[in-house]
């Protein structure tokens, strides 16, 4: 099972590599819906350890608050304030592409996982618009 820090470092990398210099999001379950969403995509040294449930305020990845604790203790982004909705991902390209390397992905698919994650990010946010315009 992966500890909170390789989780942290992984998803760190997938979404530096994938997200076109977008900020992670850490607010309002954005980040946990586009992870149960790509699930199926996501490497298994990740996926394996995460588990999801409806609570009262919608789904939420349990591990999620603990893994970006990790990323924000291991300077792999700034720090997940309350107030803030997002964190800027602090790695640099070729610390991201070491990382998925050392979990046997290529630079090219942790890309595409990055970006199905920017996908599903998007679309959440796009839905919360459209129903706060409703």
């Amino acid at each position: 099972m992966s500890t909170r820090f390789e989780n942290a470092e992984l998803l760190a990398a997938l979404w530096l590599l994938g997200a076109e210099g977008e900020r992670l999001p850490t607010s309002h379950g954005i980040l946990d819906k586009a992870l149960k969403e790509c699930m199926a995509v996501l490497p298994s040294a990740l996926s394996a350890s995460l588990s999801f449930g409806v609570t009262g305020v919608g789904l939420r990845c349990y591990e999620l608050p603990d893994i970006l604790l990790a990323a924000q203790e291991a300077l792999l982004t700034t720090e997940p304030n309350p107030t803030y909705l997002s964190s800027l991902v602090t790695l640099d390209e070729d610390s991201a592409r070491q990382i998925v390397l050392s979990y046997g992905l290529s630079t090219s698919k942790a890309r595409e996982i990055g970006e199905s994650l920017l996908a599903s990010v998007k679309r959440t946010r796009a839905a919360v618009k459209q129903a706060a315009a409703a």
